[in-house]
């Protein structure tokens, strides 16, 4: 009988500590602190050793922990993933602050007469992990709506809505950024905030912080990763489909963009037709979500 113990002396050089405490712990449906706690514990059969070791070879060929585990926290909250969606990075979490930064009172105590709903739109939902951790903080009254262009994308999505009970509180549909919204202006009848976590990786890698998880991105979907030459063509888009909707719609429009570091002066350009342009750093003090005003 094979016992944890054996598992960590025979694996621990060969993938990350935390990474083979995590696989057992989800192959024996334990909490990792177990694992560190009962070293002495028995693996009850060899199907579960069989299937243990080879999650522990998908992680040493580099595959995302997150696909092995099916799961992955995000803003405190824990969301399932899988190869049909990003794997939600902590830096992500900065764009989630600032649009709730922008959305909550400034005045906790004070009573808000004037608030007005807004709709809230996720462009490229993925997992969905951007707009649920936003209905999941957001406790006014605001309108969600979440796109993707990608059916697998949408299905992870729903269901994670599903998990958090909010399912009930978000729109999901299917479109190319937002042509839906150029297809029916009149889904937006109150002020909006955009939120967009697009593809913005260069083929040169340059907007990318290189680590240790660099070679898991060719298990995760090219079509959420990579834009083009600079890394910039889906905003480039983006950018089109919003000059052409704000010829239909007339209330204040704000998005919140993740970009790469290196992308602030080519953003500038593409979005010149806006009111305002601002950039704000990530914990590693590299730019990384711009907010545009129209």
């Amino acid at each position: 009988m094979v016992i944890i113990k054996d598992i960590l002396t025979k694996y621990h050089k060969k993938i990350d500590s935390l990474d083979l405490e995590l696989l057992i712990a989800n192959s024996i449906k334990k909490p990792r602190e177990f694992v560190l706690a009962h070293p002495e514990y028995k693996i009850p059969n060899e199907n579960l050793i069989r299937r243990l070791v080879e999650k522990i070879s998908r992680r040493r060929r580099g595959e995302p922990l997150a696909y092995i585990l099916g799961h992955k926290e995000f803003f405190g909250l824990d969301f399932k993933v899988n190869e049909s969606v990003l794997v939600p990075r902590p830096e992500t979490e900065i764009l989630v602050e600032l649009a709730i930064q922008k959305l909550q009172t400034k005045n906790l105590s004070a009573v808000r007469h004037d608030y007005k709903p807004k709709t809230i739109i996720d462009v490229g939902t993925g997992s969905g992990n951007i707009i649920i951790s936003l209905a999941k903080n957001l406790k006014d009254k605001n309108k969600f709506i979440a796109v993707d262009i990608s059916t697998k994308a949408l299905a992870v999505a729903k269901q994670n809505a599903k998990k958090h009970r909010v399912a009930k509180n978000i729109k999901f549909a299917r479109s190319d950024l937002i042509d839906y919204f150029l297809r029916h202006p009149s889904l937006i009848k109150s002020n909006c905030i955009f939120v967009a976590n697009l593809p913005y990786l260069d083929a040169g890698w340059k907007n990318l912080l290189k680590s240790s998880e660099t070679r898991g991105l060719k298990f995760e979907p090219r079509l959420a990763l990579y834009s083009g030459q600079d890394g910039l063509d889906e905003y480039r888009k983006f950018a089109g489909q919003l000059r052409l909707l704000r010829k239909k719609v007339k209330n204040n429009i704000i998005i919140f963009c993740e970009i790469g570091h290196f992308q602030k002066k080519e953003m500038n350009k593409i979005f010149s037709f806006a009111k305002k342009t601002e950039f704000y750093k990530d914990l590693a003090s590299k730019w990384r979500v711009c907010k545009i005003s129209l």
